[in-house]
């Protein structure tokens, strides 16, 4: 395999941290599909859909308006953010041998360019992954608003659910999206610490997951 560019060290390595990446999420949304009284998302759903019941009352739109402009806002700058990044990196790909010259400048690091190519791309995805997901959520805010201040007897009769139902619903799935956006910038730190050696890419994928867990767990 190292003919391809890559080492027996950093194939193990990369297989960790997608299997652990993967397998943790998998799991992690089968127990608030199933035991969402023991996620903090899963509480945070059913918070949530009181939430929507206060805001369709009548009087309460435009702080519902408001709330969720103050979400929107926050996904617009980390995708605005994920677009530098991924400007960045693919300007470092297309200057691929001053970079790898950069990264072995003082010596402490020997990468050949196909190498930082490859593992600049791996981090390039998964910014593309965070900007994917920012988008889709900005997407699903822009339609809650209209929502929110729709006819709910419309809604239930178009949708086919009432609107508290549908409108939970959406902002639920609005929130997935953000999770995974943000979660991509988390997953960054691993990718940029493997340009230091395979070892401090398991090191930080564990770190990671840790506080994954601690977000996801904790009360």
């Amino acid at each position: 395999m190292e003919k391809f560019g890559l080492s027996s060290s950093d194939i193990a390595s990369l297989i960790f941290f997608i299997s652990c990446t993967l397998i943790y999420h998998a799991f992690y949304y089968y127990r608030v599909a199933k035991l969402p009284k023991n996620i903090f998302k899963g509480k945070i759903n059913i918070i949530r859909r009181t939430w929507v019941e206060n805001m369709l009352q009548p009087g309460n739109a435009i702080v519902a308006v408001q709330t969720l402009r103050n979400i929107h806002m926050a996904a617009s700058f980390l995708a605005s953010s994920s677009i530098v990044f991924i400007g960045s990196i693919i300007y470092l790909i297309f200057t691929i041998e001053q970079t790898s010259g950069i990264i072995a400048g003082k010596g402490t690091i020997s990468l050949p360019d196909y190498l930082v190519f490859f593992k600049l791309l791996i981090l390039m995805i998964m910014f593309l992954v965070s900007l994917l997901n920012f988008s889709l959520c900005i997407r699903l805010l822009n339609y809650l608003v209209i929502l929110v201040g729709a006819s709910q007897d419309t809604i239930a009769e178009t949708m086919g659910m009432s609107a508290v139902d549908y409108i939970t619903r959406m902002f639920s799935i609005a929130g997935i999206h953000y999770t995974f956006g943000i979660r991509g910038f988390y997953y960054t730190i691993p990718l940029i610490a493997w340009f230091l050696g395979t070892k401090f890419f398991i090191i930080f994928t564990f770190l990671v997951l840790l506080l994954c867990l601690k977000l996801d767990y904790g009360k």
